[in-house]
């Protein structure tokens, strides 16, 4: 930001790398306008939590429930959002690629189950 942009409010965007499947899934509902829309798909991140230790990794069980729930989410704001507008390169620009190889390989195989 140069001397002038400190005195007219320009903002430098800085982005987080998402690197957790509960972050991920926190980030896509904090995006949604309308949190009703949203609350039952909330029930299983809430069920997830609820067992959690606070120095333990997520099993990967629960990883891979929190990311179906992210991608429920991301349909919904891509699809149904009624006031922003969000594609999905977007959501998925600040999601680290260890966990976006996650994201994307639950996707195909949820794809692959729906053709079945």
């Amino acid at each position: 930001m140069g001397l002038f942009g400190s005195f007219f409010g320009e903002k430098r965007e800085t982005k987080q790398t998402i690197t957790t499947a509960l972050d991920l899934v926190a980030f896509a509902a904090s995006l949604a306008s309308n949190q009703g829309d949203i609350d039952v798909t909330l029930d299983k991140v809430r069920s997830v939590t609820a067992r959690l230790e606070p120095t333990v990794p997520i099993p990967v069980g629960d990883e891979m429930v929190l990311i179906r729930v992210y991608l429920q989410l991301e349909e919904y704001l891509v699809a149904r959002e009624p006031i922003r507008t969000f594609t999905k390169a977007g959501l998925r620009e600040r999601i680290a690629p260890e966990l976006l190889a996650k994201v994307a390989a639950q996707e195909s195989d949820t794809a692959i189950k729906e053709k079945a």
